[in-house]
């Protein structure tokens, strides 16, 4: 399905949507009821304005949509649309009405009226009516359903260059233990230790206390390694007051050894002092994506001096960071087009095509930051400016 496949609404679109209809005429009440039942439209059905509104404030979680006349007891449709308005500025409203005065126009514009229909209502009318007034609440939902559709494809995809990265992490680690419970299990098998004597008791002591020692201090190192990537991928999404220098740190401390297996070296230059508000986890997921892209790339191109550097400075509103890697930089006829969903160079390696395009909307939509991208020298370099507390 194409894009403009995607945001076409068709009378599909009004199936198992719920509307709240006012109307005071019990005969037209219900055969429009029927009508819209029909569409597979849910209704909640209301009298008089009075009642619509009080149905609304205990229902309007489970409302798509209001569909009213105008003159009705106890109070009116206009007036009952502009209390609702008064806490919910965006719901869809249709007004079914014979009258056409001026006034009811501009009263229907100054209460963001999506359409209306003339009595006697014609079913045809009605539903190209209601598809015309839902479909801005449609194309919300649909963005934001492929927004969590990429953001969880984002998150999957980090996940597994995480996988990659623990164990790059537990590789030292793990070959220690292994390394020091053979030498416990050799030194009892070879019998080295004289335990007729008190100072090869002694020996013995010494020796296993040390080894245990190693031992316990690389599972601790083990611990610290899973504590760091559960802590990322925490769900709690919470405010934090810091300088951006900690997540950067943060990042660093995950990637690292992945960095120096592949011999990339890392120069920082942290000179940052402002407090700014970030979502930590979302900060380092951006860091991160844009390393693990230096990365793919110097693998990719070899290079005999693989280096990146990361740089932080106050500016006077905003803290900038600059991550530069000399990987050779970003061809100029794509690199427009490197935050666009689904848009990447590493096809043949499985690559999304969401990392730089999540990194975007992080900064720039959940940061109110921004986040650029140019070529320099031999490389190329991500400039990312936050503003401060």
């Amino acid at each position: 399905m194409n894009i403009k496949e995607e945001l076409m609404i068709t009378a599909n679109d009004l199936e198992n949507i719920t509307i709240l209809y006012a109307e005071d005429d019990f005969q037209i009440q219900e055969g429009t009821v029927q009508t819209l039942n029909l569409f597979g439209i849910k209704v909640i059905s209301a009298n008089n304005g009075l009642e619509g509104l009080e149905l609304f404030n205990n229902s309007k979680q489970n409302i798509d949509m209001i569909l009213t006349v105008i003159k009705m007891p106890k109070l009116d449709g206009l007036s009952m649309i502009r209390e609702i308005r008064k806490t919910d500025k965006f719901i869809p409203v249709v007004i079914t009405t014979a009258h056409q005065e001026t006034d009811f126009l501009k009263t229907s514009i100054d209460l963001n009226v999506s359409a209306y229909v003339l009595k006697p209502i014609d079913i045809y009318q009605l539903r190209d009516s209601l598809i015309k007034a839902i479909e801005p609440k449609i194309l919300k939902d649909r963005l934001i359903e492929k927004h969590q559709l990429m953001l969880t494809q984002s998150r999957f995809a980090t996940m597994g260059e995480m996988i990659n990265m623990i164990a790059h992490q537990w590789r030292q680690p793990l070959a220690a233990i292994g390394t020091a419970s053979f030498n416990l299990k050799y030194k009892l098998q070879t019998h080295k230790f004289d335990l007729n004597t008190k100072e090869g008791q002694k020996e013995q002591a010494s020796f296993f206390e040390k080894k245990l020692d190693e031992i316990e201090y690389y599972v601790q190192n083990l611990t610290a390694t899973v504590d760091d990537f559960r802590n990322f991928f925490k769900s709690d999404k919470k405010i934090v007051k810091k300088t951006i220098n900690e997540p950067i740190e943060n990042s660093l401390k995950i990637m690292q050894k992945s960095l120096d297996s592949n011999n990339i070296t890392v120069i920082t230059q942290l000179q940052s002092t402002n407090i700014i508000n970030i979502y930590e986890n979302e900060i380092m997921h951006v860091i991160l994506n844009i390393l693990n892209n230096a990365q793919d790339n110097f693998l990719e191109n070899s290079k005999e001096s693989m280096m990146i550097n990361i740089n932080t400075k106050d500016l006077q509103d905003t803290t900038q960071i600059d991550i530069f890697d000399n990987g050779g930089g970003i061809n100029d006829t794509i690199i427009d087009k490197i935050f666009k969903p689904y848009f990447s160079t590493k096809k043949e390696k499985n690559g999304t095509g969401i990392g730089l395009y999540m990194s975007k909307t992080i900064i720039e939509q959940n940061h109110q930051g921004k986040l650029n991208v140019y070529n320099e020298k031999d490389g190329v370099t991500f400039t990312i400016t936050l503003p401060t507390i």
